[in-house]
């Protein structure tokens, strides 16, 4: 065969430096050496840089001055490294560093430059395993199991990489062979030569004649994992035998659970609400560490049944994920079987028939290369879930295209038997529980009624205090004009130049004065943004600058009732309603014909404009909880506006939904009882009479110490720049850490702050040569990639903000030391505050404040304070930097409602350092 004596050199450097024209220079070499899918060779070249190594490189390497002080010269040993790698391919986990370095070295002291072909191991694990939460080589080698005990060891990194490339060979060539047809057509567009790598691997299979694995399936050119839905194979008698009580003590027994009395309480309260014919609703509050997971799934799964179903609805997706892990070992040691299935939105998944349509030839660069990895990934994905692939997928744009619309016309006969939106729905409506999480659940209420038609539903909200907020953000009514603008004026010049083609090609001369009616409306409706954008812009004083921002603006109700928002708003509704009429007109009148899809782009368009002419108008129709916003952006010196209308109350809604599809609703969380009992909840879930239990948060037998600590040396907040507050921050959780040897997540409630602090923890890091990780959300990698980096590090500080209080478990190994920079009050100059302040001042008399912001702020710290360590033996620090913890007229509320047992102390910052 042509690639059988082929010699592979995989090469890794050390160096002084990333730059070779900054001054950086080669301190070691590992090559190592395969040939037919094993090595063959390692060597490894300590080489004397001839200046000294940076202290940050002698901490990165373990390789110091001493190290290579009797080392030869790169010089000595170039002809030897040279004539080795001559004649083989070169391969490199990131290439374009290695065998650029390794140049520049030879041409410096006069040897010809390698012209050798290259390899790079980075691009394609991206390609053969698009589903890694990382692809540094480190975190590769102890996902595959290599032996790679020596990281930032250039011989130790050859080897691992060695391996690495012998895998992803074996990878490739096991792959059925029209998927690596595929990916040969776009390899061209890879780097180097890794398009001779899948060239190679294409022969190889070619010549195997491997028989297509029985887990795969071929249809219509494409691989693709053969899914098949089970029916649920349960003994109903076995099953309706068995209490909670006893489910409860075999699995305690499976898993080595810790015996908790009041757990085994909440579980037969459960029971008994689930078996009671009158009860609906049923609140329980169970503090962090308290087991309640545990304590819902037990008689959930004994209730549920294919025709009697319990869905189960979590705050997040990262919890829904962690939710799913738990059901699916219960599955595996229940004594008898039942099945689960996740609900998702039909957005996430893969459109396998618009996705098979794509134009290979026209894909180009990172495209080309995502479009590799989804060849692969179908060979593997059970679910068709694009948020599988590894965060370096998620930016692209090709998932957009092959993803399933919200509008979305259904697949077609031929793709509809490995359909991956239908094997959802099947795997749903023979699986006994459900998983979701409360975005979908707030969108998708009926949908999932729908499921189980005699609508036989019982429903557990999981962190149920985050339910109605997740809901009022799905009532919001958003008409972005911007926006929407630019879109009707692409759409108008597409238009345009349609009718131009039929004109051009007609076979007799006639007006398409339909579409010459939709051309003059669009243009109508366009000038009616301007005119609004045009308002808006002046009304808000919104300047362009150079700087990009984001700004809310409280639209007061008195302006949407003057004369010249409503004469703007009056003609932009007649706008969108000519469009809409014109569009369906030419749609009527047109003859269809096969492959006009033209006519379905018309019709999506419409669709558009009806849904947003409808929110439009519900904008104009307010509630007496309801309140506007404009929100204006700037980016690239020109203004993005968008009218938002939202509701702050919104628990009838909720209800009137929630008991219209749900036989009984459970509402389970750490944080529902504040000073005034389950009251502040109840309204918010727009129950009057909640019935409701909470079971005690003490610390059970000196089994978990939580210690709070405030400092008594700063100012208060509202007394500090903003420029000095975030530089105490800085300093402050800087020495803490280097003090420390805890793991300390830190809490903020500004992204702005966060970033802020996160440069100066940056800058003082790389002045002070610490081992210390600090690791920023939004800043660090993928959600899965900074939960690991931080669980996996000696020393790492973990800077979050918003689901971080309260939608992020770290259950393999808690956080120890928790800051708060201060307490959770959402702004009170947001659009929404404004709102409930003037609903209270104008219409109730009461106390905003008291009555909402400060309830809602104390739900937040308590469930920012399960964070903290909560297994038996382990003690839990925290740190609130804001003094209004103590000293501040609801000083007492707070302290009422933290878990009892809880100690509060007061320190200086410098002795807050040494805890």
């Amino acid at each position: 065969m042509k690639y059988e004596d082929e010699m592979f050199a995989v090469v890794d450097l050390e160096t002084t430096g990333s730059s070779y024209r900054k001054g950086g220079r080669i301190i070691q070499v590992g090559i190592t050496l395969v040939k037919e899918d094993r090595v063959v060779q390692e060597y490894d070249f300590m080489v004397n840089p001839g200046k000294k190594i940076p202290v940050v490189i002698e901490n990165l390497t373990g390789i110091s001055n001493r190290d290579v002080q009797a080392a030869p010269y790169f010089e000595d040993v170039a002809d030897y490294i040279f004539n080795l790698l001559n004649g083989c391919t070169f391969v490199a986990h990131n290439i374009n560093f290695d065998y650029r370095f390794l140049n520049q070295s030879f041409r410096d002291i006069g040897l010809p430059e390698l012209t050798i072909p290259g390899i790079d191991t980075v691009e394609l694990t991206k390609v053969l395993f698009p589903t890694l939460d990382s692809y540094r080589l480190s975190d590769l080698s102890k996902f595959f199991g290599f032996s790679h005990e020596s990281i930032h060891d250039a011989a130790g990194d050859a080897r691992a990489t060695a391996e690495l490339f012998i895998l992803l060979k074996s990878r490739a060539v096991s792959l059925p062979l029209v998927t690596l047809e595929k990916l040969n057509v776009l390899a061209i567009h890879t780097q180097r030569n890794n398009s001779d790598f899948f060239e190679m691997c294409l022969e190889l299979s070619r010549y195997n004649k491997k028989k297509l694995a029985s887990s795969l399936v071929i249809v219509n050119g494409l691989a693709v994992n053969d899914k098949k839905s089970h029916l649920e194979q349960t003994d109903y008698r076995q099953k309706s035998n068995l209490t909670s009580q006893e489910l409860w003590q075999a699995y305690q027994e499976r898993f080595g659970l810790q015996k908790r009395a009041d757990q085994l309480d909440m579980i037969n309260k459960i029971e008994t609400f689930f078996s009671q014919g009158r009860q609906k609703d049923f609140a329980i509050e169970a503090p962090a560490g308290f087991g309640k997971t545990m304590a819902y799934l037990l008689p959930a799964v004994l209730t549920a049944r294919p025709d009697k179903k319990v869905v189960i609805s979590t705050s997040t997706l990262v919890l829904q994920e962690q939710l799913e892990e738990v059901v699916a070992h219960l599955e595996k040691a229940s004594p008898f079987s039942f099945r689960y299935a996740r609900l998702s939105s039909r957005q996430h998944l893969i459109h396998l028939e618009k996705f098979a349509n794509m134009k290979l030839e026209k894909l180009v660069g990172m495209d080309a290369l995502i479009m590799m990895g989804l060849f692969v990934w179908l060979t593997e994905t059970e679910t068709g879930d694009l948020s599988e692939l590894s965060t370096s997928y998620q930016s692209a744009s090709l998932l957009e295209e092959v993803a399933y619309q919200h509008n979305e016309f259904d697949i077609s006969e031929k793709w509809y038997a490995i359909d991956f939106y239908r094997y959802h729905q099947e795997n749903a409506k023979q699986a006994s529980l459900l998983i979701t999480n409360h975005a979908y659940l707030s969108h998708h209420i009926e949908t999932i009624a729908d499921i189980c038609p005699d609508g036989n539903f019982h429903l557990i909200i999981d962190e149920a205090h985050r339910l109605p907020t997740i809901y009022k953000d799905k009532e919001k009514k958003v008409v972005e004009f911007t926006e929407l603008r630019k879109k009707v004026s692409k759409f108008a010049v597409d238009v345009r130049n349609y009718r131009e083609h039929l004109e051009q090609h007609a076979t007799t001369t006639f007006p398409h004065y339909e579409l010459i009616n939709l051309e003059f409306s669009m243009d109508q409706l366009i000038h009616g943004f301007i005119e609004i954008e045009n308002h808006l812009e002046l009304k808000f004083e919104c300047k362009e600058t150079k700087k990009p921002f984001e700004k809310f603006f409280y639209l007061d109700k008195d302006e949407l009732t003057t004369s010249k928002f409503q004469r703007f708003s009056r003609k932009l509704l007649l706008h969108f309603e000519e469009v809409i009429i014109t569009g369906k007109r030419y749609v009527e009148s047109d003859q269809p014909s096969e492959g006009n899809t033209f006519l379905q782009r018309i019709q999506s368009f419409m669709l558009l404009l009806e849904k947003k002419k409808k929110d439009f108008s519900v904008l104009l129709s307010p509630t007496p909880y309801g309140y506007y916003a404009v929100k204006c952006e700037q980016q690239l010196g020109s203004n993005r506006f968008s009218l938002e209308y939202g509701e702050w109350n919104i628990g009838d809604k909720l209800q009137e939904r929630l008991h219209s599809n749900f036989s009984k609703v459970l509402y389970i969380s750490a944080s529902l009882f504040l000073n005034e009992g389950i009251s502040y909840f109840s309204r918010k879930i727009g129950i009057k009479d909640l019935d409701a239990y909470s079971y005690a948060s003490e610390t059970e037998g000196g089994m978990k110490e939580l210690q709070v600590f405030v400092p008594n040396d700063i100012l208060p907040i509202n007394q500090m720049g903003q420029h000095d507050w975030e530089n105490m921050l800085t300093h402050f959780i800087f020495n803490l850490a280097i003090e420390s040897h805890k793991k300390i997540l830190v809490l903020f409630n500004s992204n702005h702050v966060l970033e802020q602090v996160l440069k100066g923890l940056s800058a003082l890091n790389e002045k002070e040569k610490t081992n210390i990780d600090f690791l920023a959300q939004g800043f660090s990698g993928s959600q899965r990639r900074v939960h690991r980096r931080f669980l996996e590090a000696e020393k790492a500080v973990l800077l979050g903000s918003g689901m971080y209080w309260e939608g992020i478990d770290f259950p393999e190994q808690p956080v120890d030391l928790l800051i708060m920079t201060r307490l959770p009050f959402d702004p009170p100059e947001t659009p929404e505050n404004r709102a409930i302040e003037t609903f209270y001042s104008t219409h109730d008399g009461r106390n905003a404040f008291h009555l909402e912001s400060l309830p809602k702020m104390i739900m937040r710290l308590v469930q920012g304070m399960g964070r903290i360590s909560r297994q038996k033996g382990q003690k839990g620090i925290m740190i609130c930097l804001d003094t209004r913890f103590l000293h501040s007229p609801y000083a007492k509320q707070i302290q009422f409602a933290l878990p009892k047992g809880v100690s509060v102390k007061e320190k200086s910052l410098l002795e807050l350092t040494k805890l």
